[in-house]
């Protein structure tokens, strides 16, 4: 286990679970530098994460998954991280699978791995229909932007190498609220190796979903925006 790994997990109302999912971290990763954003949450996710030993940032409100995310990869960034696994707090991703998550990454076979939960190999919860689509949608069009064959695009279960991090600490657009497939495709197009491994992945165990109704239903639309930027901005700088 090399030290410099860091963990960063953005959480919101997770003051009911995040301990346990620390806790579950550290016995499997004694050295690693566990980083919480805590991303505005009402609840005692703060005073949890703190307890557990967690190195805890917390925004003054709710700004959003991706300014959270930005926020613990520019914290790690100026620490000197050189391996970043970035998860939920929820307790959806399963600490035990960090390892097969980070081989890649590790051997230098590749600067990205994405935790998959649609890979033969995976073992995952009964992700709803409507997500499911949404996702298998989303994974065909990444696939062939890409030209690479990508399964699960909505994964927060990531691991980065330090040319990774690098360039998405410098990226002035970063999203906002998810940022998922238009990333991936953006270190891609960087030239970047990004891979998918099978990962055990759980129902959320928290309070709280991302996912409300509303915010699903904008998500696609958001989400082709955000890749079209990405395209848009690949062109002018090809020119």
């Amino acid at each position: 286990m090399a030290p410099s790994l860091h963990i960063v997990m953005p959480a919101h109302n997770e003051g009911a679970v995040i301990a346990k999912v620390i806790g579950r971290i550290q016995d499997n990763f004694p050295n690693a530098h566990v980083i919480v954003v805590n991303d505005g949450s009402s609840d005692n996710t703060a005073e949890e994460a703190l307890r557990s030993g967690a190195y805890t940032i917390t925004l003054p409100f709710n700004c959003g998954y991706g300014v959270a995310l930005q926020t613990g990869l520019l914290h790690v960034y100026r620490c000197g991280a050189s391996v970043v696994v970035t998860m939920d707090a929820d307790g959806q991703h399963e600490p035990e699978t960090i390892r097969r998550l980070m081989e890649p990454v590790a051997n230098g076979a590749a600067d990205v791995s994405l935790g998959s939960r649609f890979l033969p190999a995976s073992v995952t919860y009964r992700v709803p229909a409507l997500r499911r689509i949404t996702a298998t949608c989303l994974a065909k069009l990444l696939s062939l932007l890409s030209g690479q064959q990508f399964t699960d695009t909505t994964t927060g279960f990531q691991c980065l190498n330090r040319k990774a991090l690098r360039l998405l600490t410098s990226l002035k657009d970063f999203p906002e609220r998810a940022p998922d497939a238009d990333l991936i495709l953006y270190l891609v197009m960087q030239g970047l190796r990004v891979r998918e491994v099978p990962v055990t992945m759980h129902a959320d165990q928290g309070g709280q979903s991302m996912h409300g109704p509303i915010k699903s239903l904008l998500y696609v639309p958001n989400m082709c925006t955000s890749i079209l930027s990405v395209l848009l901005g690949y062109a002018g700088s090809h020119k």
